[in-house]
């Protein structure tokens, strides 16, 4: 079983092993083959947009409890930080 994750080996790919002598069948259960080629880059401008609005959002938060407002620098932390995700996706990605 050299090479395989332990979260991909089954009881039944153990028992064929220890009982039988037989090597389980080389590919794992569940995976369909390789990925997509954009994956990374589609949940890389995911991560950026929420990244960007929830720091953003969470000093808005900050400021508001600062000042002792409710919500409204939250709210305008948000909208920067989807701003500066949009931003980032443009800069480093170039979609």
């Amino acid at each position: 079983m050299r090479g395989v994750p332990l979260s991909f080996v089954l009881p039944t790919d153990i028992f064929l092993v220890v009982m039988t002598g037989q090597e389980p069948p080389n590919k794992p259960h569940g995976v369909d083959g390789p990925t997509p080629p954009d994956l990374g880059m589609g949940m890389t401008a995911v991560t950026y947009l929420l990244a960007g609005m929830l720091v953003w959002g969470g000093i808005g938060w900050l400021v508001d409890h600062w000042v002792g407002t409710k919500g409204i620098f939250a709210g305008i932390g948000a909208v920067v930080g989807v701003g500066s995700g949009v931003y980032l996706i443009v800069r480093r990605l170039g979609a």
